[in-house]
């Protein structure tokens, strides 16, 4: 035990563990987190085993950092208690502790000669006398330094508790939410639910990624269900709701006028609390707060954080014309005047064209179309309306099946309606127009009940540190030896070359302090 104890006690322990929690740290920064399976696979082909195995794929809640951390506060621990025995000797019972070998071993020390102590500067001192009735006297200044050092490491137990804490029991929930939504926000009951489902639900897709037929699978998507199941009737029955009253976006303007680069977004909220077991019965309403990114809010025990911000492409104008001759679709033959027409429609919302016998969707709307030359994946390259284009599916809704699809782009981009053109199965054109967008914004909420202690251990940490650095804690010994013969010696908690100029003030104090009683 005592083995054990003394390798937690070690300095070069807590600085291995803090190394390795560092480097964990920065594997959680280069690997991205919390993605699928195929992800890690793709990204790792040389290391997505490990990754996975040894839980790197969501490392600050891996058994590996867990334990490291809890190794760390254990030896934060174990080093408090060391320090406060040493600590309460100096606090309560230095005189009768110390040997007077210790006192002769001092490096800043001095045997006085010719000069005798008169009682009156004695009695300043605390006094011990020894068995030979050798007499040492003692004295301390700033004692409030000794306790600098444990307070210090109280405060670093703290923060590793809090965190150990916050990683055990906290939990985090996106809320996605529009300009006029109010979304509802369960208890912390069911957030657990969700949250534990969601982390269950990322096992077992990882798992059927290599074993289909592992028989956990169905245990784990009985358990998910029934988590399920508690959010879906947690969220009919919310703690509070969450009113996105306005959202904008700040940009900085120069000396013209003109606006130039983003400077903040703004997210205006509103808490309201519900009456317990109905949705709808709103009681109190807090006043407007507004949210930015990197100043968060906090509502009862949950903190609220702006993660994410994106224009959702809502209304999109379209000009629709008929294109004859298209294999398939022979017998499809407008009236006369049916085209061309004008239309506005919704993203992923059905509608339906004058004379056209099909319902339309746009399934799929890039703002800013690009084209990987990699993989020749289609993605949006920005947030803005620079390049658009949108695909849109006809379906027969009595056989619901797709009919065929077609692509919409701008007038202006010739190339593009050469590409649509040659993919097309559709007797329609269509011609981006215009679109239209609201904002929307992902804020993450989390509850984490470590961090009043992480931010108590702060405190104490760095008071601890000013007590430490900035507080002198001096010792002043005296023998007094039973042939009159004295041996002064002085010792801190600074260097000695420091202390060892003090030592001469020390010695001119005693000897005029001696003169004067005289």
């Amino acid at each position: 035990m005592k083995i054990i104890i003394d390798f937690f006690a070690s300095i070069k322990t807590a600085i291995f563990f803090i190394c390795l929690l560092t480097l964990f740290a920065i594997i959680g920064t280069v690997i991205p987190q919390r993605l699928e399976a195929i992800n890690y696979i793709n990204g790792f082909p040389n290391l997505w085993q490990p990754i996975l195995w040894l839980g790197f794929d969501d490392m600050y809640r891996s058994p590996l950092f867990i334990g490291t951390l809890f190794l760390l506060s254990a030896s934060a621990i174990i080093c408090v208690w060391f320090r406060w025995k040493v600590v309460s000797k100096k606090l309560f019972n230095r005189l009768e502790s110390v040997s007077i070998d210790e006192i002769y071993a001092l490096k800043v020390s001095k045997k006085l000669e010719g000069t005798n102590l008169s009682d009156n500067i004695i009695n300043d001192y605390k006094v011990h006398t020894l068995q030979d009735n050798t007499r040492i006297a003692f004295k301390s200044y700033g004692k409030s330094a000794l306790v600098g050092g444990l307070i210090l490491h109280l405060g670093l137990v703290l923060i590793f508790a809090g965190g150990l804490l916050g990683l055990i029991l906290g939990v985090e929930l996106p809320i996605n939410g529009k300009e006029g939504e109010k979304i509802p926000v369960p208890s912390l009951k069911v957030i657990r639910a969700a949250y534990k489902a969601d982390n269950l639900s990322r096992k077992a897709r990882q798992i059927r990624q290599f074993s289909p037929s592992n028989p956990k699978l169905e245990e784990m998507r009985e358990e998910i269900q029934k988590l399920h199941q508690i959010y879906s009737e947690g969220l009919m029955h919310p703690e509070f709701k969450v009113a996105f009253d306005k959202l904008w976006v700040e940009h900085y303007s120069n000396a013209s006028g003109t606006r130039e680069g983003i400077k903040s977004w703004n997210a205006e909220l509103r808490f309201i609390d519900v009456a317990s077991g109905s949705l709808f019965n709103e009681t109190n309403v807090s006043s407007s707060k507004v949210i930015k990114v990197n100043e968060p809010l906090s509502y009862r025990e949950f903190d609220f954080y702006l993660a994410n911000w994106n224009k959702n492409w809502e209304k999109i104008k379209l000009s629709v014309d008929y294109v004859p001759n298209i294999e398939g679709w022979e017998d499809y033959k407008p009236e006369e005047g049916e085209f061309p027409q004008n239309i506005q429609v919704s993203v992923s919302e059905p509608f339906s064209i004058k004379g056209f016998p099909y319902s339309l969707v746009i399934s799929q709307f890039f703002n800013d179309f690009k084209i990987s030359k990699a993989n020749n994946q289609i993605f949006n390259s920005s947030n803005e309306l620079k390049n658009p284009g949108c695909i849109i599916v006809a379906y027969d809704n009595e056989a619901n099946c797709e009919v065929g699809h077609t692509w919409a782009f701008g007038e202006s981009n010739a190339k593009k309606f050469e590409f649509a053109h040659a993919s097309t199965n559709l007797p329609l054109k269509f011609v981006f127009q215009d679109a239209s967008f609201c904002y929307e914004v992902t804020m993450q909420m989390s509850y984490d009940p470590g961090k009043p202690i992480v931010w108590l251990g702060c405190f104490l940490f760095c008071f601890g540190m000013m007590l430490t650095f900035y507080v002198s804690y001096r010792e002043e010994w005296i023998i007094i030896k039973p042939d009159k013969s004295i041996f002064i010696a002085l010792s801190s908690n600074r260097s000695s070359e420091i202390i060892k100029k003090e030592l001469p003030t020390f010695e001119e104090k005693l000897r005029n302090g001696s003169k004067e009683d005289n």
